[in-house]
């Protein structure tokens, strides 16, 4: 889970003085909130290029529609929201080129580690990328916001544009489809 070392207060005082123009608070929101977006958008896309090209986009977006930003949700949901819009419209102008991403990096395996183990972990690991590039985008981001972002399902629902719910279904579906996919390491 992200750490974001600030509570909810010190974040929204860090937005309204975004709001005011304040360039140092909105780099300090983008300095806590940013490795979280990179993860989401490198996992929703597969062309290691387009991921900075989301970022970048997600980042001017939020800058220049930081005076919309109402505190309804939290910052983060609010910049996960831009993040996903920025996610889409990629997909609708390329097909992402499939490249090899993990969606966790493996430590490196120390001496006294336990080979079998270690190939084990790798291989569960890729099949496990194979089984969340297979899921439909929904599906994918559903569950890439819950399991490994730990947001909420109506946190969820907002950066997808769908109810609480929905986004529940989406999560549980992902979840059942990779169940039966991973049978092997159960």
């Amino acid at each position: 889970m992200l750490d974001t070392t600030t509570d909810g207060g010190q974040e929204r005082a860090l937005a309204a003085a975004a709001v005011a123009g304040d360039r140092a608070a909105f780099e300090e929101l983008i300095r806590l909130h940013g490795p979280a977006l990179h993860r989401y958008a490198r996992r929703m896309t597969r062309d290691a290029d387009a991921v900075y090209d989301i970022l970048q986009e997600t980042f001017i977006a939020a800058w220049r529609q930081i005076g919309t930003f109402r505190g309804e949700s939290t910052v983060r949901t609010w910049l996960f929201t831009i993040c996903a819009r920025k996610v889409v419209d990629s997909h609708r102008v390329k097909r992402a080129i499939p490249i090899d991403d993990r969606l966790i990096e493996p430590a490196d395996p120390s001496p006294t580690s336990d080979p079998f183990a270690s190939v084990s972990n790798e291989e569960f690991l890729d099949a496990l990328e194979a089984a969340l590039g297979e899921l439909p985008p929904r599906q994918r981001a559903a569950w890439l916001l819950r399991e490994v972002e730990e947001l909420t399902f109506p946190q969820i629902g907002t950066i997808l544009d769908l109810s609480p719910d929905s986004a529940r279904g989406q999560h549980h579906r992902a979840r059942a489809t990779l169940q039966q996919r991973l049978q092997r390491w159960r």
